[in-house]
C-alpha cells in the first residue's frame, strides 16, 4: 500500500459523533499493520438469454434506450428477418432452433467471427436459461443475418447477438479481497474485487459493465502508511426514484400490464403529462389526478382490478374462460 491511495472505512458501526471523534484522536500518527487478509473466489453464472423486459432494462443500462423506443427497434429487426419475434416473456432457447448454424451465420460477420468460432468448438453447446417460459415464442435470439444500419438499432443488434453468445460461454472467475488494518487496536477495512477468468464477459463485451478494484500486494503484519484519517457525517437516503426501465420491471413484478403493453403506459403517462423526467416525477396534474380517483373512484386505482382483468384474459386466450362470460 505504500504507493496506493485506498479507502478505508472502519469496522464497526458508529452512530455517535463522539465516538468517531476519539477514535480518530486515538489512532492519529499511529503505525497501521495489515492484521488479517482474507481471499475468496467466486464463479458468475452466464446471462439467460432475453425476454423482452429483461432487453428493455439492459438496453435502458447500455445504450441508453427507452422501454418504448427499445420495443419499436426491436420490432424492426424482427421484420427485417434479424432478430426471432420480441414480445416473449421466455427465457429459453431449445435446441429445435438450431444453435450451430446461427453460430455459423454468425462467424461470417467479422465482428462475431472469433467469438463464435470458439464456441463452435465447444463439444456441447448449452445455454444458461432463465425460469421464465412462454407457451408461444422462444426467447429473443439473433437469426444470423447481418445489419447494417447505425445509431440505437445496430447498437440494440449487437446487444442482442453478444447476449446470445454469451448465453452459451462459461462463467467468470472473481475475487474478492478484504483486509483488516489494525491501527492502534481499531481494525479499518479495505476491499476489493478483480476479474480472473473473464469467462462470458469477453463473450458480452462491451455490454459487460463490472468494477475492477484491484488491491496492492501486501503481506501480513506489513506496516502501510496512512495519508489521512477522517470522520464523515452522513445521513440515511430516501429510495432511489424510479426509472422508465425499472418501472417496468416492477409491473412484472406486480404482474400489471403485459410484455407488450407496459412500454405504451409509461408512455401514456408521459404523453398525459402525469410524469416527467427519466427518474420518474409526478406532476402536479398526475397528482391531482390520483387524489381525485383516490377520493371518488378508489376502485379503479386498486391494482388487483386490473390484475383481475389480467388474469381473465389469458384464460380466454387459453380457452379456459367464454369471452362473453368475462364481459
Amino acid at each position: 500500500c505504500q504507493n496506493s491511495i485506498v479507502s478505508i472505512i472502519n469496522k464497526q458501526t458508529i452512530i455517535d459523533k463522539k465516538q468517531a471523534s476519539e477514535i480518530v484522536k486515538k489512532t492519529k500518527g499511529k503505525k497501521a499493520l495489515i492484521s488479517s487478509i482474507k481471499k475468496k473466489k467466486y464463479n458468475q453464472k452466464p446471462p439467460c438469454p432475453f425476454d423482452l423486459t429483461t432487453l428493455q432494462i439492459e438496453a435502458y443500462r447500455t445504450i441508453k434506450s427507452s422501454p418504448k423506443q427499445t420495443l419499436a427497434l426491436a420490432q424492426q429487426l424482427y421484420t427485417s428477418g434479424r432478430i426471432s419475434y420480441p414480445r416473449t416473456s421466455s427465457q429459453k432457447l431449445p435446441p429445435a432452433l438450431g444453435y450451430q448454424k446461427i453460430l455459423k451465420k454468425l462467424a461470417k460477420q467479422s465482428q462475431f467471427t472469433k467469438l463464435a468460432n470458439e464456441l463452435l468448438e465447444k463439444p456441447t453447446l448449452t445455454p444458461n436459461e432463465g425460469k421464465k417460459t412462454d407457451p408461444a415464442h422462444p426467447a429473443i435470439y439473433p437469426t444470423g443475418l447481418p445489419f447494417k444500419g447505425e445509431g440505437k438499432a445496430k447498437a440494440l443488434y449487437d446487444l442482442i447477438t453478444h447476449r446470445f453468445l454469451a448465453t452459451f460461454s462459461d462463467p467468470s472467475t472473481r475475487e474478492t479481497i478484504t483486509l483488516e488494518i489494525d491501527v492502534n487496536k481499531e481494525i479499518f477495512l479495505a476491499s476489493g474485487t478483480r476479474t480472473i477468468e473473464r469467462g462470458w464477459h469477453k463473450f458480452y463485451g462491451r455490454f459487460a459493465i463490472y468494477k475492477e478494484e484491484t488491491l496492492p500486494e501486501v503481506t501480513k503484519d506489513q506496516e502501510v502508511k496512512v495519508k489521512k484519517i477522517t470522520s464523515h457525517e452522513k445521513e440515511t437516503q430516501p429510495p432511489k426514484r424510479y426509472t422508465p426501465a425499472s418501472v417496468i420491471k416492477e409491473l412484472e413484478k406486480r404482474n400489471l400490464g403485459t410484455k407488450a403493453t407496459r412500454a405504451q403506459i409509461i408512455d401514456s403517462l408521459y404523453q398525459r403529462g402525469y410524469i416527467q423526467d427519466t427518474a420518474l416525477k409526478v406532476t402536479d396534474l398526475g397528482l391531482k389526478t390520483i387524489n381525485t380517483l383516490k377520493k371518488y373512484c378508489p376502485d379503479i386505482l386498486d391494482e388487483d382490478l386490473t390484475k383481475h382483468f389480467e388474469t381473465e384474459l389469458e384464460k380466454i386466450r387459453e380457452k379456459k374462460r367464454k369471452g362473453e362470460k368475462v364481459l
